[in-house]
């Protein structure tokens, strides 16, 4: 899904031309932040581990990798750690396929079409006032300024506001991603690579949230508490010791929330999350049955009661942590 939002976002945000620091705190490392780990059990069931073996009788054993949708030197790394698996597959599976650059050109065309509202403001009777001046002031320091914020659709300016400098840089400067590593590396030996989800499926996720939901997220970013300062670094130290899932935890309890900001991101996380593991099973289910396959899809994806783990498992399948 990132990926997606990343070739829209390095379109429509001017990226300074020094080098954008990914910053942010991590807030999983403050000892005065208590998440509600009873509350967050159900989303946390297979939420440690990041490569999984996918076993059946008679079948050559697959694998499933939670990847974090980042060109930043520690999710590469690991992702590097997991290509011999890859590198053997009979089929390499990732959310949207590969791009070659004519295709990312379409695919960012089309994007910038769906994301723009040329003849209307995206802030009226949503964002307003002081709140109003505050998301603008946000955006304007990414490098959007108001004339085009406010001719963006809420849903875009939210989940792209929530994308670091770095990464925005790191797609306009052409570095290579994790899931786009392993789709690479199925290239590279003439491996199918197989999508699990079009650009069209996953656009119309992301457009089916809601305007009000949007405008919330937006406005409390801009008022600068721990979401807007912490989430990426937070997702990325907790990815990177391979416990992903926790930052769902870890986050709802960052201070500053009100019960609706809390409620606003918990909606929003659904909204990207929710039905799209029951497309993914679904696709990926014919490449499992043949055996060998190496599925790479956004960490978030594999936990849970609806998460890809258990759905494979709800399938017959075996399905083990590797690391």
């Amino acid at each position: 899904m990132l990926r997606l939002l990343a070739v829209l976002t390095a379109l429509l945000f001017a990226v300074p031309a020094a080098r954008a620091d990914c910053g942010g705190v991590d807030l999983s490392a403050d000892p005065a932040i208590k998440p509600d780990w009873a509350a967050h059990s159900q989303e946390m069931l297979n939420g440690e581990g990041l490569l999984w073996r996918i076993d059946k009788p008679g079948l050559t054993p697959s694998y499933l990798y939670g990847t974090m949708h980042s060109t930043q030197p520690g999710p590469m790394r690991l992702a590097q750690e997991a290509a011999p698996y890859a590198e053997t597959a009979s089929a390499v599976a990732t959310e949207l396929g590969a791009f070659d650059s004519n295709q990312k050109i379409e695919v960012g065309s089309k994007l910038l079409r769906e994301a723009m509202t040329p003849d209307a403001d995206s802030f009226a009777g949503l964002i307003e006032g002081e709140d109003a001046a505050r998301v603008e002031a946000m955006l304007a320091a990414k490098g959007t300024a108001p004339e085009m914020a406010h001719h963006l659709k809420l849903w875009m300016l939210a989940v792209a506001a929530s994308l670091p400098q770095c990464e925005i840089e790191g797609q306009l400067k052409g570095l290579t991603e994790v899931d786009e590593s392993f789709a690479r590396i199925a290239q590279a030996r003439h491996i199918p690579v197989v999508g699990l989800e079009s650009v069209d499926e996953q656009l119309k996720v992301i457009g089916s949230i809601p305007p009000a939901l949007a405008a919330r997220q937006l406005t409390s970013m801009a008022q600068g508490g721990a979401l807007a300062d912490g989430g990426y670094a937070t997702l990325l130290s907790l990815y990177m010791q391979k416990r992903p899932t926790a930052a769902l935890a870890v986050l709802d309890a960052a201070p500053g929330l009100s019960a609706a900001d809390r409620e606003a991101t918990a909606e929003l996380t659904r909204n990207l999350l929710a039905d799209r593991n029951d497309v993914m099973a679904d696709r990926a289910a014919p490449l499992l049955a043949k055996g060998g396959a190496f599925i790479a899809v956004g960490a978030l994806h594999l936990s849970g009661p609806r998460g890809l783990i258990a759905l494979f498992r709800q399938r017959g399948f075996a399905v083990t942590k590797v690391w």
